[in-house]
This record gives C-alpha cells, sequence and structure tokens, in this order.
C-alpha cells in the first residue's frame, strides 16, 4: 500500500518536515543518494573519511574521549579541503556524464587542471594512453 501511495503526484510532490525546515530558513536542500559502488560522487563521504582518518589516529581512554574526539575531528576539516572535496566530486560526474569508463574517468581526474570539469586536454589524451 505504501509502495502504491508513493507512486502518486500529490504524494511524490509534497516536500518532507526537513526540507520544509531547511528551505525556511534560505537554505537550498539537497538529498544525495547513497552511493555504494561510486563513493566519489558524493563530497560527503569524502569528508567523512577525511574525519574518520584522523579520528583513528587519536587515542581514546573513555567513551567520553572518543565523543568529544569525533567533534572535534568533524569540525578540524578546513573549508578549502570541503571545497576540494567538491570539486573533486564535481569532476567525477563531468566524466561520467561525457561517458567515459570508471577507469578512464580515474584517469582523466587525476590528470584534469580544470574547475568543476574534466579539461579538454585530458579527454583527447585519455583514449589514447588507455587504448594504446
Amino acid at each position: 500500500m505504501a509502495r502504491l501511495l508513493s507512486k502518486q503526484d500529490d504524494f511524490r510532490n509534497q516536500e518532507s518536515l526537513l526540507e520544509q525546515k531547511i528551505k525556511a530558513r534560505g537554505h537550498l536542500c539537497i538529498f544525495l543518494p547513497k552511493f555504494e559502488l561510486h563513493y566519489e560522487l558524493n563530497p560527503i563521504e569524502m569528508y567523512w573519511s577525511w574525519a574518520q582518518y584522523r579520528y583513528r589516529e587519536i587515542y581514546k581512554e573513555k567513551f567520553e574521549d572518543a565523543k568529544r574526539v569525533a567533534l572535534e575531528c568533524l569540525d578540524a576539516c578546513p573549508v578549502e579541503v570541503i571545497r576540494r572535496f567538491f570539486n573533486r566530486s564535481w569532476r567525477w560526474m563531468d566524466s561520467y556524464r561525457k561517458g567515459l569508463t570508471r577507469n578512464r574517468a580515474e584517469w582523466a581526474v587525476r590528470r584534469m587542471k580544470s574547475h568543476r570539469r574534466v579539461g579538454g586536454g585530458a579527454m583527447m589524451s585519455v583514449d589514447a594512453v588507455l587504448n594504446g
């Protein structure tokens, strides 16, 4: 029954309470799907990995220490690093949008120097390098 109702227009077009509250404060609400195979498309996953890496490096004796360190690690990520995560995600999306396979996209993202997209030079040399 829930599946049938979820396909109806009046339910599908209804904003959730969370969306309404976020938009009421003047923010943009974007729901990113879980990317189990393509985590590189979600900058939040990159941020989370960054924080987890730092969290594991710090010794924690008590549970209270663990909670405190977790918040410190999440807050420690510089804004510039978060911007890089978003730009990297944009480059991956651009590569997939242009029809590259995962291996080719990975190579192009590493080689590219443009902002938010894979540069033309990288695109032209992808086939030359990967196809021999």
